[in-house]
């Protein structure tokens, strides 16, 4: 009985080796590669970004206005695909009705959040609409005489070699304006 005993524990050895269950010579791990440089800084550089990206986008808007809604792809670079298709449908409208802007629009921005690695804003806006009216081919103005001047709202920006607005939807949780 002791001899098949002993010839085990070589059989159980051998089959540990051929099964690769013994541990293997380490294989060297390459050293890690650095984390990917974020898109910003820190908060207050993605706002200054997401101003200057909304500050843009609202002259253009006031430009297609000023031309009575002709050539709305001027907004392309500035928006998501979706948002410009969303756009364009309007500015469609615009100039089917002969109307066109005079005057532009002002802004506030409070930043909710940022993310500094993917580029990623989303902010608070206060559009002050008082110096910009809507006018017909006769150059009477469109605007009802309730609009409010000022508008909140909260908006979206994504990194595509620079911010784009990706979304905008009235805010109607008041502090903005």
């Amino acid at each position: 009985m002791r001899r098949s005993h002993r010839l085990v524990a070589p059989a159980m050895l051998a089959a540990l080796l051929l099964s690769g269950c013994v541990p293997s010579d380490p294989t060297p791990t390459p050293p890690p590669t650095p984390d990917a440089t974020p898109v910003f800084a820190s908060e207050e550089e993605a706002l200054a970004a997401a101003e200057e990206a909304y500050g843009k986008y609202l002259e253009t808007v006031a430009v297609v206005m000023a031309d009575g809604g002709a050539k709305p792809e001027r907004l392309r670079p500035l928006l998501t695909e979706e948002l410009f298709e969303q756009e364009s449908a309007g500015y469609e409208e615009f100039a089917s009705n002969g109307w066109r802007g005079v005057g532009s629009t002002t802004f506030t921005m409070q930043l909710q959040r940022a993310d500094l690695a993917a580029g990623g804003v989303v902010a608070y806006v206060c559009d002050d609409r008082s110096g910009l009216d809507i006018v017909d081919a006769e150059g009477r103005s469109v605007v009802l005489g309730d609009r409010p001047d000022l508008a909140a709202s909260v908006v979206e920006f994504v990194w595509h070699d620079s911010l784009v607005l990706s979304s905008q939807e009235a805010w109607d949780g008041g502090g903005v304006c």
